[in-house]
């Protein structure tokens, strides 16, 4: 098979999101013949961006940088890239030569379904050929294609927020990178080892909450209503959490949210904080609508299974207690409101 049909194949029959990006980047810096192909993602912090390298390639091999879960450590503004920022507001591939590694950089834009997603820089010594830009427009327009075919199979179809599928391959993921660099199950999982990383950066925290009496909502003002205020909690909580956070709908009332790895005050104010925007949201017709959360930490011996229902315990115990509340399974099991869960043993070993 010719080089730009393997590369083609590879690309499009990928249903991962790294190996996806991975694939543009190898087809770029093999076909084009580049010095260092990079792939830069953007990242939401505030009413900003931040551009950090997801995935590059040179003379010195293959790096992924970007594990979804965390920045990658170069993530920075974008005033330090300036060509990338110029890219960002014209919206054009730009060209400049660079006088100190005598190399010329392109960067071209990467945009899915309209919205802002990177860029991909080009390092050649030579300046790219008309043909040469064609083909590298021609591959970034199939891989935004795929990756908007990815997005829409990852999405729940009423809210926008990722689906139950999702999720569990996300937190397969993460279990996968809280276990050491000679683990095995990490080459299976493509899951790029951490750099730098200590006991607390590892915490991740899973939030599993519920809207009160949703029921209600639907007996007494109709499913249409209902689904508004769905749709509504969906957009809070992408106001309320950060552009890392990970946010899903499980189905029904239900909602999950993965948060970055902070300490446990830090996570519980983040879910206060959030609980608090609801309450105090005016939602058309319903008047005052309130949630009720639980959450958990993941750590290195849990299971997806052991994860969420810890969080389902201290999300049970929450609604029990008069709603509209955030309970904490590790405050609960240290204050003995909880019961330690029986040793769970499984007939099957992931790590």
């Amino acid at each position: 098979m010719q080089p730009l049909f393997r590369h083609l194949d590879e690309l499009t029959g990928n249903r991962d999101r790294v190996r996806l990006e991975s694939a543009l980047v190898e087809a770029l810096y093999d076909l084009l013949q580049a010095e260092q192909v990079r792939l830069y993602k953007l990242f939401p912090a505030g009413s900003e961006f931040l551009a950090g390298t997801a995935v590059q390639v040179d003379s010195q091999g293959f790096q992924v940088n970007d594990d979804g879960m965390a920045w990658p450590e170069d993530a920075t503004a974008l005033h330090h890239l300036p060509l990338i920022a110029r890219c960002q507001q014209d919206g054009n591939e730009l060209t400049e030569y660079d006088e100190a590694l005598h190399q010329w950089h392109h960067v071209f834009p990467v945009a899915i379904a309209g919205a802002p997603f990177g860029f991909i820089s080009i390092r050649r010594e030579q300046t790219l050929s008309a043909d040469e830009y064609q083909l590298a427009e021609g591959f970034i327009r199939v891989f935004q294609n795929c990756l908007a075919l990815l997005d829409y199979s990852e999405s729940d179809t009423l809210t926008g927020l990722l689906n139950r599928k999702t999720f569990d391959e996300f937190l397969f993921r993460i279990l996968s990178s809280l276990h050491g660099p000679d683990d095995e199950a990490l080459s299976l999982t493509q899951t790029p080892h951490r750099r730098h990383i200590h006991e607390q950066a590892k915490q991740h925290w899973l939030g599993v909450m519920d809207i009160d009496r949703f029921k209600r909502i639907n007996d007494n003002y109709g499913h249409m209503i209902g689904d508004e205020v769905l749709v509504m909690v969906a957009n809070k909580m992408r106001e309320g959490f950060r552009g890392i956070d990970k946010l899903f709908r499980f189905g029904g009332e239900e909602f999950v949210v993965i948060l970055k790895p902070t300490e446990h005050e830090n996570a519980l104010m983040a879910f206060n904080r959030f609980r608090q925007m609801i309450e105090v949201h005016p939602f058309p017709q319903v008047g005052q609508v309130t949630i009720s959360i639980g959450f958990a930490p993941i750590s290195l011996k849990d299971t997806s299974s052991m994860v969420l229902d810890n969080a389902d315990r201290a999300l049970y115990w929450a609604k029990e207690s008069g709603r509209n509340r955030v309970a904490s399974y590790l405050e609960l099991l240290a204050d003995g409101r909880l019961e330690p869960p029986p040793e769970q043993v499984s007939d099957v070993e992931f790590f």
